[in-house]
Order: structure tokens, then C-alpha cells, then sequence
């Protein structure tokens, strides 16, 4: 029987453990810090799966999520997507996107701005020049999906247990993983998916990630009738994106300076406590919002999640230990395809992308790699990466 142990029960963690727990002849077991209740970036994200990226790779990884995450018994909803631009040099960005999205087959259109926003009331109608809509586009509840995937992994054998991963035994490949609390489970393949924990978690396997943890502020409103449902909505030249949660408002911004999270931070999880530096940035934000719309935040999430240098992520396998895998700064919009993806991959099925290899940034400076990750948290729109 071949042993699998991932290290990380997030989205990833738990698409990974679906797909392969319907395989015959594999064990596995899912390792996660937070045990019924992980607590990376996965939990509190704000739940948006945006199909269209500039990078083609990540446009097949969010097609390849949708197909499962349909499949998913609860925490899914197409409920399309809305990007809206109030200067006409927004207007052509969005229009540029929507083109591309329909050259990569996608169904995105440009529509009249009044006619959009009656989906979304909650947005400030007059300010707004150009719209697009995406209806592939989905909304899910981050915590209830990745529930939802895990119980039905469980179903299929997989295990979910607690645990504090602390070492990993390799040489020139893989053998073990131990915990803090004094396990050792025994692996012929170990897949590291431990989110915003990624590049202490390389450190144990002489890996140097450039992947690099930031805080990023989202609020909720009270709970209120005036407004639900409808897509989620983003204004891409402002950094900011909205959505309903039920009956409670979402919005997040991205316009602000780009905030480093130390791997010392995160021991508590990737919900750190809230910033006041970020309430201005909130009510900037807010300004997008219909006056009726624009409230008081009821629940502030100071979130966490991890950087690189492209905006891509990090998929395949360790370059110097056999059996050692890496999934590491993954979104929700692709993280069931990027599992679907490497699972082909550990049973000689499938190919991975190049451009996604774990030691592309190899020889290249740091500092240099952090510079140009940090870069890309203002403008995280050019690669479409904000899918929570």
C-alpha cells in the first residue's frame, strides 16, 4: 500500500486528498495544525472564483477547480462575476480583459453599466463607465466547501488528523513525517500544502521558497435585508472588490502598501489581529459603495496570504528528494485543478506546467525576488490572482 501524507488541510489539502483517495492501493493521511479546524488562509478568504487570468496555466487550473467544486454537495454557487471601471482608462482594461476572456473561450461580455448594477445595488451606480460580466464566474464559502471536500475524501478512506508538523525525515528521498505532538507517519510520498506556512515548512526539506506571507484587510457588515445574492463584483483600477455573504456585505482592498507577516506571526493562524492602519483603507474603499451600502464594519478578518514573484504558484516536485511534492501559494479560484493536476503528476499520469516548476526563481537574489513579489500586491489584477 502506497503511503501519502499531506501536510495541510486546506482547500488544496483537502482537493488533494479527494482525488486521490478514490484510487486504488493508496493511503492517506492529511496533517493539519488546526485538526476539524484548520486555520490558514483558506478559512477566511472571501470566497471568489474569477475563471479569466492573463496566464494561461491558471486559466485551465480554474476551469479544472469549477468541475469539482460543482461536484461539492454544499459551499459552491455560479453566481457570476462583475468588473466594473470608472475612467474610461479602466473602461479599456476591462474591455482588453473581456476580449481575452472570450478569445479563451470564457463567456464574458461588456454590458451596460445601468443594467449591471441593478444585480448589485449595493454599488455606487453613478460612478461607474464600463461594465463586464462573466457568467462562468462563482462565489463559495471558503470554510463550508473545504469541509465539504474533506468529508467526502473521508468517505473514500482518507484520514484528517491533528498534528504539528515540526520535521520531515529525507535524503535523497522521502520517508517520514513527525509532529510536535510525537507522531511519525510513515510516507512514500509527502506533499507540502501548508499555505501561508510554506517556506517554514520548505526549511525542513533545505528548500529556500520565494514565497512571501502579507496582510490583507476584508470587513462584513451587519447582518441587513436591503440587500443579497448577486455576483461578485470588482473595480480593478481601485484594487477593491466586493461581495454578499448571505445577507452581510464583503469588501477588500488591496490599495495600500504591501504589509510583510513573519513566519513568528502566523503561530495563531492566518487571521491576525486587525490593523487600524487598515480602517482608512477600508473607508477609501468604501466610497465605491452606494451612501445607503457604505456601514460600520461588523467583523474585520486581517488575513494572511503568501506572495511570489510572478503571482504563480509553486506545483511539482522537490527538485532534490524523490516523493517529496510541493503546493504552495494556491488559491481557491485553483486549487481543486492544481490537486487534479499534481495527483496525475505522483502517479506518472500527467505532466505539470513548467512555468509553475518549484525551482524556477533558482540562483536569483532574494531580496530581489521579494521586491518583485511585493511589487504585485497592488496590482495583483495584472495576473487576476485576487480568487481568495
Amino acid at each position: 500500500m502506497r503511503e501519502i501524507v499531506i501536510v495541510g488541510a486546506g482547500i488544496v489539502g483537502a482537493s488533494l486528498a479527494l482525488d486521490l483517495a478514490r484510487r486504488s492501493r493508496l493511503r492517506i493521511t492529511v496533517v493539519d495544525r488546526g485538526g476539524a479546524a484548520p486555520l490558514g488562509s483558506t478559512i477566511f478568504a472571501p470566497g471568489f472564483v474569477g475563471h479569466y487570468n492573463d496566464a494561461a496555466v491558471l486559466v485551465r487550473l480554474a476551469r479544472a477547480s469549477v468541475a469539482v467544486y460543482r461536484n461539492a454537495d454544499r459551499g459552491f454557487a455560479q453566481a457570476g462575476g462583475l468588473e466594473l471601471a470608472t475612467t474610461e482608462a479602466g473602461a479599456a482594461e476591462i474591455e482588453r480583459r473581456s476580449r481575452a476572456a472570450r478569445a479563451a473561450g470564457l463567456a464574458s461580455e461588456m454590458v451596460d453599466p445601468a443594467r449591471a448594477v441593478e444585480a448589485v445595488p449595493f454599488v455606487d451606480g453613478s460612478a461607474v463607465v464600463a461594465a463586464a460580466r462573466c457568467s462562468d464566474d462563482a462565489v463559495v464559502d471558503p470554510p463550508v466547501l473545504r469541509a465539504a471536500l474533506q468529508a467526502q475524501a473521508e468517505r473514500h478512506g482518507a484520514r484528517f488528523v491533528e498534528g504539528n508538523v515540526v520535521a520531515i525525515d529525507a535524503g535523497d528521498r522521502v520517508r517520514a513525517v513527525m509532529t510536535a505532538e510525537g507522531q511519525r507517519f510513515a510516507a512514500d510520498d509527502v506533499v507540502l500544502a501548508g499555505g501561508v506556512w510554506g517556506p517554514w515548512l520548505a526549511t525542513m526539506v533545505g528548500l529556500t521558497l520565494p514565497l512571501f506571507p502579507v496582510a490583507h484587510p476584508y470587513v462584513y457588515s451587519a447582518a441587513h435585508a436591503r440587500h443579497s445574492g448577486g455576483p461578485f463584483v470588482r473595480w480593478p483600477e481601485h484594487h477593491v472588490y466586493a461581495r454578499m455573504h448571505g445577507d452581510r456585505l464583503g469588501i477588500g482592498s488591496y490599495d495600500h502598501a504591501p504589509v510583510l507577516v513573519g513566519q513568528d506571526e502566523l503561530q495563531q493562524g492566518a487571521n491576525l489581529v486587525w490593523a487600524h492602519a487598515f480602517d482608512r483603507v477600508i473607508l477609501d474603499a468604501q466610497r465605491l459603495l452606494a451612501a445607503d451600502a457604505r456601514f460600520a464594519a461588523d467583523r474585520r478578518v486581517n488575513g494572511v496570504f503568501a506572495m511570489t514573484p510572478d503571482n504563480l504558484p509553486f506545483l511539482g516536485p522537490h527538485p532534490g528528494i524523490a516523493g517529496l511534492w510541493i503546493a504552495q501559494a494556491i488559491w481557491i479560484t485553483h486549487a481543486a485543478g492544481a490537486a487534479g493536476s499534481l495527483a496525475a503528476a505522483m502517479l506518472d499520469r500527467g505532466d505539470l506546467a513548467l512555468e509553475l516548476a518549484v525551482d524556477r526563481f533558482e540562483g536569483r537574489d532574494e531580496d530581489e525576488l521579494k521586491r518583485a513579489a511585493l511589487r504585485l500586491y497592488r496590482d495583483i489584477y495584472a495576473n487576476d490572482s485576487v480568487a481568495a
